[in-house]
């Protein structure tokens, strides 16, 4: 059942991928297109489930605490290679509650390096992430660039995942952590 909804996401996402033209944009841009092309087409089937958003209590009132969600659910599917070494290139979409409980749009990109398995299948990973969002409370719902760090646990195709927001001064108000579960197809 879990591969059939997959396919059947990756059916209708398919077309827009291999309708990409990564030419033009200049020697640096074309590659990495072309790179980010490739992982979507060619690589495995990721489902994403959002959980936990972790406000910094040191840079929020209790009262603020209170007001802001912390129940971030949600979902998303992306795309995965692994290379020779258990490294990953990820191409996601996500879509989750945000802080204020409006939607939260997420599509990019992660490079993730993994430490070789032990128990059996147990790794701790880091990386980063790049790519566009998009929030009522930032920029009025205009979609704008992110660049975050990403750090993983994955045992075998199950992963927990998380990425540190920090604060911007005035974009937003305070560092968050957010937390969000992979499960990986074959």
């Amino acid at each position: 059942m879990k591969k059939t909804l997959a396919a059947l996401i990756l059916s209708l996402a398919a077309p827009l991928a291999s309708a990409i033209d990564c030419t033009g944009m200049g020697s640096w841009l074309d590659q990495a297109c072309t790179h980010v092309s490739d992982v979507y087409q060619n690589g495995k089937s990721d489902i994403y489930i959002s959980g936990y958003t972790w406000h910094d209590p040191h840079q929020y009132t209790e009262e603020k605490l209170e007001q802001l969600n912390k129940w971030g659910w949600g979902g998303g599917y992306g795309r995965h290679v692994i290379d020779d070494k258990g490294n990953e290139d990820i191409v996601l979409g996500l879509m989750f509650s945000d802080s204020h409980k409006n939607p939260e749009f997420m599509v990019g990109y992660a490079g993730l390096w993994f430490t070789d398995p032990i128990l059996g299948g147990l790794s701790f990973g880091g990386g980063y992430s790049v790519g566009m969002t998009s929030r009522r409370d930032i920029f009025g719902g205009i979609p704008f660039p992110i660049a975050l760090p990403v750090a993983a646990i994955r045992y075998r195709q199950v992963y927990i995942m998380g990425t540190w927001i920090p604060s911007l001064g005035g974009v937003n108000n305070g560092d968050v952590a957010f937390f969000f579960s992979r499960y990986a197809f074959e």
